[in-house]
């Protein structure tokens, strides 16, 4: 009797909102993403979206109020993946601490591959960034983790300190903006890539970790 009223009490109503929100919002989600790499970013409006997910108008508006928040949602999943990767005391199988170097290489690698693995997104998040972004933070979503990591380098003497970690962090994040933008622009018009975004990305990688290595 307790489990039957248990399953459909108050908890359990509250459980399936949210369950049916969540839906909601990824099924938003993907019919932005489909319209934003059909049409492009600019010509794709909140109604067209509503219309493709299938929901109210209001429903949209409640989950996001406008284009921006899908971008901004996008950005703080990669953002969260990213974030996730060990730092700090992170340490090999033998207990030393991981090189900040070597830190900075697996996240460089993971940003990589989450662009190589969704191009239609990565093309919607470039197109949306040219178009709305207004904190020049917003063009990187590793920038924290990523100047993290060069403070760590700092703080142990791996790194030299002649450059701020923010600047530094700007160089990287720089830099991976514009070998991302060059590698999906082709693919914007259903062309090949012109490079591979791994490799790119670890080769200039090293540049930078080649004048910042004490």
């Amino acid at each position: 009797m307790d489990d039957v009223t248990s399953s459909t009490g108050p908890d359990a109503t509250g459980d399936r909102r949210t369950v049916r929100r969540e839906r909601t919002r990824s099924r938003i989600l993907e019919a932005a993403r489909e319209l934003f790499y059909a049409r492009g970013y600019a010509r794709t409006t909140m109604d067209d979206i509503a219309a493709r997910a299938d929901v109210a108008r209001r429903t949209l508006f409640n989950h996001f109020p406008a284009k921006q928040a899908m971008l901004a949602a996008w950005r703080a999943d990669r953002y969260t993946q990213l974030s996730a990767l060990p730092s700090g005391p992170a340490s090999d199988d033998d207990g030393a601490p991981v090189p900040a170097a070597d830190l900075l290489r697996r996240q460089y690698a993971l940003l990589g591959e989450l662009s190589e693995a969704d191009v239609p997104l990565t093309v919607v998040l470039m197109q949306g960034r040219m178009a709305e972004v207004t904190d020049s933070q917003e063009l990187f979503p590793g920038y924290e983790p990523l100047q993290k990591t060069v403070r760590l380098g700092q703080d142990r003497g791996e790194f030299s300190t002649a450059v701020s970690a923010q600047t530094v962090t700007e160089v990287l994040a720089s830099c991976f903006a514009d070998t991302v933008s060059r590698w999906v622009l082709p693919q914007v018009n259903r062309q090949p890539a012109p490079f591979e975004l791994g490799p790119a990305l670890a080769a200039k990688l090293e540049l930078i970790l080649n004048g910042l290595e004490q």
